[in-house]
């Protein structure tokens, strides 16, 4: 689905992937992720990890759809606002290893 968005956030977002900030953000939530387990929400992992809402999101759906690294789990409320959610959590393989 294509959005109309203002060219400096698409810029932005391009600027992140290309200087290496993306990567290390995705490593941070994946850390914490594999660290404390079970399913997270964009809120959720944003206020875990002081990162704005935008950000945790574009790395998301980039864990999610680019790279494999996360699927989505059961729907659930959220734990900070209640509201119905599709979190996120580790794949079942992965968390098998960890364990």
């Amino acid at each position: 689905m294509l959005i109309n968005q203002a060219p400096t956030a698409c810029d932005a977002f391009h600027a992140h992937s290309d200087n290496g900030l993306a990567s290390g953000q995705r490593n941070t939530i994946l850390k914490f992720i594999e660290k404390n387990g079970g399913s997270w929400s964009i809120g959720e992992l944003a206020d875990a990890l002081g990162m704005q809402k935008s950000t945790v999101s574009a790395r998301l759906n980039e864990m999610l759809h680019d790279f494999g690294m996360l699927v989505e789990k059961p729907k659930r409320k959220d734990r900070l606002s209640n509201i119905t959610i599709r979190p996120v959590g580790l794949p079942a393989k992965q968390l098998e290893l960890l364990q």
